[in-house]
């Protein structure tokens, strides 16, 4: 190879490790994310139907409620104090309220108190089901001393996890556990579970959960709402084939169907039913469950984004990564430890010898024929799915599977730089050279020697 193109390629080499360790621009980042989110999507065809699920319930207050109701928002406390009674009178196991109480929005206002609300609150802890109020964890917008008073605190908002869900984050109270682990502790007082840190500090200790989603929603949905507007649900091969091409032609192809919540969602409206077998089949859905209140409102919206559903009302985050928490325990995905206190992981590692061994595999072929380039690209990708399937099995996030992908199409299709051989009139000139390998055409241009 001449000098030049082994320069370039060593230094193409060079540039290639050092963007996967150094990620300028945050192109590794964009790739690891996108990655990220269609494992996620994948791997939520098969997370588990039962179990987790079948412990969980949301109850959402939407503007529908705030029509049938001739309400506004936030929802005067003798409203709310109405829908948290019907709640408690199906008996669930336990309630997060996704809701914040900053402020006493009740002054001014006649017929109206917070005392309702907390009053409601306190026949909760009477009848023995824990309540979990949300919080900021700031001294600037909390929960009412009235509120605190006859609930326990479930952190919902938290800065320096990124899009992974932490067990529990200090704050300016103090540590906090996360609205999920809140409940996931209240969940273990009546299941066997593993055993759980002590202290939120202690919790807080541990990996954050990089959520896993689940995908359809629950078979018990279609009881209490029109489920017709969901996506319709196909054969586990025909998803994954549809999810892969629009993931691809996301530009080209229309846009898809609406994915209903993995978890089974009531309304607030339906609460307030009077129907006795509608009440009956609310009982058996909402009794000795962990039910989390949210509210998706249009002036309002606290969204959190879902790689398999989209734009969701924040209270499904909770909901998904309790979810986890019962599905796995505290063995749940997260991310492996990072190295020598710098921001690379032992998947930054992995990903480096990867690419080391494409980029070697690169420089050093020039003698492969392309049935065998080729049969190496297939073994490098089965290879690195391979190991994404691993991953997922021992609850590590996955690699960066799309930009390795891109370092194989990009590298490997190439054809190999042939050895420059000598031009003609070199070649020629070389023979002239030797006398006796003089061709026909070369001595006839030579001039005899004249003898003496």
């Amino acid at each position: 190879m001449p000098a030049l193109p082994r320069q370039l390629s060593t230094l193409r080499t060079v540039l290639a490790l050092l963007a996967i360790l150094l990620d300028p621009f945050g192109l590794t980042t964009a790739t690891d994310g996108a990655s990220s989110r269609l494992l996620n999507q994948l791997q939520a065809n098969a997370y588990g139907d039962a179990g987790a699920r079948q412990q969980i319930a949301v109850v959402i207050i939407d503007d529908a409620f705030l029509r049938q109701r001739e309400s506004h928002w936030p929802l005067p406390y003798n409203e709310q104090s109405k829908l948290f009674r019907q709640l408690l009178a199906y008996r669930p196991a336990a309630v997060m309220v996704d809701l914040m109480y900053s402020y006493d929005h009740s002054r001014g206002r006649n017929g109206d108190s917070s005392r309702f609300l907390s009053n409601v609150f306190e026949r909760y802890r009477a009848a023995g089901v824990p309540l979990y109020l949300a919080n900021s964890g700031s001294t600037e917008s909390n929960a009412l001393p009235i509120f605190t008073e006859v609930s326990e605190p479930a952190l919902v908002s938290w800065s320096g996890y990124e899009d992974q869900y932490p067990l529990a984050a200090e704050t300016a109270y103090g540590w906090m556990d996360s609205a999920a682990f809140a409940l996931y502790r209240s969940y273990c007082t009546r299941h066997a579970c593993q055993p759980l840190p002590a202290t939120a500090q202690l919790a807080g200790e541990q990996p954050p959960i990089a959520l896993q989603w689940g995908g359809d929603p629950a078979r018990e949905q279609r009881l209490v709402s029109d489920v017709n507007q969901c996506a319709s649900s196909s054969g586990l091969w025909s998803r994954i084939f549809s999810q892969l091409a629009q993931s691809v032609f996301w530009r080209l192809s229309a846009p898809t169907e609406t994915r209903c919540p993995f978890h089974l969602t009531i309304t607030a409206s339906a609460l307030a039913t009077t129907v006795p077998e509608e009440r009956a089949v609310l009982r058996e859905l909402l009794g000795d469950r962990l039910v989390m209140v949210g509210a998706s409102i249009s002036s309002a919206e606290d969204l959190t984004s879902s790689p398999v559903h989209g734009k969701l009302p924040g209270v499904y985050a909770h909901a998904m990564a309790l979810d986890n928490l019962i599905e796995y325990g505290q063995d749940y995905i997260a991310a492996p430890p990072q190295l020598f206190n710098t921001e690379i992981d032992v998947l930054d590692l992995l990903e480096f010898i990867f690419a080391l061994v494409i980029l070697w595999f690169h420089s050093a072929r020039s003698g492969l024929l392309p049935g065998h380039r080729l049969a190496f690209a297939i073994g490098a990708t089965l290879c690195l799915l391979l190991i994404s399937v691993l991953l997922y099995q021992l609850r590590v996030t996955p690699v960066n599977i799309l930009g390795l992908l891109l370092l194989i199409g990009v590298l490997l299709p190439e054809e190999p730089e042939s050895p420059s051989l000598p031009s003609t009139s070199t070649r020629k000139e070389s023979s002239c050279a030797n006398p006796s390998h003089c061709s026909a055409p070369c001595c006839s241009a030579v001039p005899a020697t004249q003898p003496d």
